[in-house]
């Protein structure tokens, strides 16, 4: 794969703004839920993440950011989800989770220009995240 935004159904989201895209990144809406996945060994490839998010719900996007002179992973990329509870689930299970001797370190992803995402619903994950997170387990 290139290391873009991509669906293993055949070639980009035409339309779809990532997680890094103008107008996409920490909050919900018409870009989803980004997560940001930490520790992902050189190797990790984008169709890895996507069978590791795609039990908690629906994904929309995945990007392992790469260097651009090896094409290896430079150890972190980015999950867009659609929906905050399953985003939150997915969080719960993946973080911590042992992935080519590594451990993935999984969060929604923070903007630069605030402390904590907000979306849709006025959700936010900053100090809320273990209150939110309890109340989406409570609703299976």
């Amino acid at each position: 794969m290139d290391g873009g935004t991509t669906s293993p159904f055949g070639g980009g989201l035409p339309g779809l703004v990532g997680c890094n895209g103008a107008g996409g990144g920490a909050g919900g809406g018409a870009t989803g839920w980004c997560l940001f996945v930490y520790n992902l060994a050189a190797e990790t490839e984008e169709n890895v993440l996507w069978q590791l998010f795609g039990p908690f719900g629906a994904v929309q996007s995945v990007k392992v950011v790469r260097d651009p002179a090896t094409n290896k992973c430079k150890g972190f990329g980015f999950v867009t989800m659609t929906n905050y509870d399953e985003a939150l689930m997915a969080i719960a299970a993946n973080n911590g989770y042992q992935l080519g001797g590594r451990v993935l370190q999984v969060s929604f992803k923070k903007s630069k220009y605030q402390s904590s995402p907000t979306g849709p619903g006025g959700h936010g994950a900053g100090a809320g995240v273990d209150g939110a997170l309890a109340a989406a387990i409570a609703r299976l």
